[in-house]
Order: structure tokens, then C-alpha cells, then sequence
């Protein structure tokens, strides 16, 4: 790599990605490939978990009403990662990294017996 061809403010930005990997490798150490290659595609990580006797078709319109509203986000069908999550008390949880939404029954009923 010939750093004489960059400029000094694009060597300045690439001193401050490589300082803000290394601690997020200290902290968080498996996603912070993930965080720094998020943050220079601009790529967003959505995934939704769901009840197996849930069909995606049936969910798909409230799933991207959702992330519009919580998170802000319009999306597609094709960049949300699917996955089945017979643990899960009916209905879906949806995540933007590692923020969630819980839709299911599951959390009401935690909520209930806090009552």
C-alpha cells in the first residue's frame, strides 16, 4: 500500500476507523468486523425470528410497517434475514443489530408477572 497517494484527511479518517476497530475489538471483540464493515457500506442488519406456524407471507406486510415505525427503516423482503425460533411463544421478534422488538406473547406474559 503507497500512503503517498492518499491525502492527509483521508489518512486521518482511516487513523480514526482503525482506532475505533481496535477498541471495539477490545469490547466487543466477534461484531466489531461486523460494526466497522456496517459503518463504511452503510449496510443495515435486519433479522426477524418468528413462530414456525407462522407463515413469512402472513407476517411480511407487519414486519416492514414495524421496522417503518420503531426503527425508521424501509426494507425489503430479500434484505431481512428469516429465521424460525420454536422457542418463541407465538408470533415474531424483530431486530436492527442488536436492538429488538419483541411482538410475542411471550413478552406480554413476562410483563404480566411483574404486575
Amino acid at each position: 500500500m503507497d500512503i503517498n497517494k492518499y491525502s492527509k484527511t483521508e489518512l486521518s479518517k482511516i487513523i480514526k476507523l482503525m482506532k475505533k476497530y481496535r477498541t471495539l475489538k477490545k469490547n466487543i471483540w466477534r461484531k466489531s468486523y461486523e460494526v466497522i464493515h456496517a459503518e463504511l457500506t452503510q449496510e443495515q442488519r435486519l433479522s426477524v425470528e418468528y413462530f414456525p406456524e407462522v407463515q413469512k407471507n402472513d407476517i411480511l406486510v407487519l414486519v416492514k410497517d414495524l421496522y417503518k415505525d420503531v426503527f425508521w427503516i424501509e426494507t425489503s423482503e430479500d434484505k431481512i434475514i428469516w429465521k424460525e425460533n420454536p422457542n418463541l411463544r407465538w408470533w415474531l421478534r424483530l431486530f436492527f443489530w442488536d436492538e429488538l422488538m419483541d411482538v410475542s406473547f411471550e413478552s406480554v406474559e413476562n410483563k404480566i408477572r411483574k404486575i
